[in-house]
């Protein structure tokens, strides 16, 4: 009674016509809200600017030998792994529960299963294995499928499989067929189509083809992390299912564009992984991220996953490869590239080798250049990987 008397007495005040002012000249409010927004955007990009040029001195390694090296890195590592979220230990892990899995294809040189398991209890994932007949003298290999894309695309069973530019080549089948033991895990992007490559949602197609991801990712900041914590985490888990069938051998993980992220960032937080190639990601991070040139910015793109807090100010690419050495580390570069610029990949690789050098192991470190696109298809990765994993 008392809260009905109160809403009813508390009347909305109308301003008379003859109290109305003038209406305002909307160009000069607008010219106001441009000087605001520049000086805003200048601000932050020069903040950005000066956080991109002293990253080098917030570090403090120690080359005197690797396990000095390895003791300096530990508190970076730290850092990065609070950056993403949502990491957990792999010896304080409970063994990966398979919900189902089922045998997809099969021929003479090997077996393929699609196994849905638990990345975490209540986290469900699935991945594609591709299991050569002489698994016996298999190193594990991760491969890591793209933005949008599935494991069936990265291993070989979808018609865009094998497309001329921005695509895997089937990696995943050419792996297999080197005797690599190939587990391919799934990162959500989109489902509710049956297009090879799906960003979007059921009813809320309208909202574009980065919509699902960029979702998964608002929830997860939320939760104290990143979409791509949880991706990463879901693809080490892929190493303990290779460990629960009983490959006892090395592992590496080769991925392309996105995958080539997770190629990059996953060994520098498990150290279980032995060899990397990082295929079509590896870049001046300060330039793709916020540098406004021909589409090349993800500030200018709608993929909301791209951006983690410390990435400018400590985690360059090349800082990042410091988190994997001594351990082998590839970059495999397209000249034609349209996502990522050569000649930036080729620089941030300098800044790379510089550890390895520094710690006497510059042979475990390699450019691979090609003269294609966004794909992955040189054998020269291969070898790398041969000599480091067989």
């Amino acid at each position: 009674m008392c809260l009905r008397e109160s809403v009813e007495d508390n009347e909305i005040e109308i301003i008379p016509d003859a109290l109305q002012l003038p209406a305002c000249d909307l160009s000069k409010v607008d010219n106001c809200r441009k000087t605001v927004y520049l000086s805003y955007q200048q601000w932050l990009l020069d903040r950005l600017t000066d956080s991109d040029s002293t990253r080098k001195s917030a570090w403090k390694r120690d080359y005197s030998s690797s396990v000095v090296y390895e003791k300096s890195i530990v508190p970076y590592r730290s850092e990065f792994k609070k950056m993403l979220g949502f990491w957990s230990e792999p010896e304080s892990r409970p063994e990966v529960d398979i919900i189902c899995e089922e045998t997809i294809h099969e021929q003479e040189e090997f077996v393929a299963k699609r196994v849905h398991f638990e990345a975490v209890p209540g986290l469900r994932t699935y991945c594609l294995e591709l299991i050569p007949k002489r698994v016996y003298s298999a190193p594990g290999l991760i491969v890591q499928h793209g933005y949008a894309d599935t494991p069936e695309l990265v291993c070989g069973y979808c018609k865009g499989s094998n497309l001329k530019d921005y695509s895997s080549r089937s990696l995943g089948l050419r792996a297999v067929l080197r005797n690599y033991y190939v587990v391919a895990v799934c990162h959500p992007y989109g489902y509710g189509d049956l297009e090879e490559r799906s960003g979007s949602l059921p009813d809320q197609v309208h909202l574009g083809f980065n919509y699902g991801k960029n979702r998964l990712h608002r929830l997860a900041c939320l939760a104290g992390g990143t979409a791509f914590g949880l991706d990463l985490l879901a693809t080490s888990r892929g190493i303990d299912l290779l460990i629960k069938r009983g490959c006892t051998t090395k592992v590496g993980i080769y991925g392309l564009s996105q995958g080539g992220q997770t190629a990059l960032y996953l060994p520098a937080l498990d150290t279980r992984i032995s060899a990397s190639v990082c295929s079509a990601y590896f870049n001046q991070r300060f330039f793709k991220l916020v540098q406004s040139q021909s589409g090349l910015s993800y500030l200018d793109s709608c993929e909301e996953d791209k951006f983690f807090n410390k990435t400018i100010s400590l985690f360059s690419d090349s800082d990042i490869v410091s988190l994997i050495a001594p351990r082998a580390f590839a970059i495999e570069a397209g000249r034609k590239d349209l996502s990522v610029l050569f000649k930036h990949s080729l620089s941030e690789y300098e800044q790379a080798k510089t550890h390895f050098e520094k710690l006497g192991v510059a042979d475990r470190i390699e450019f691979i250049a090609h003269e294609e696109g966004h794909i992955s298809a040189t054998k020269k990765a291969f070898e790398f990987l041969d000599r480091h994993l067989k």
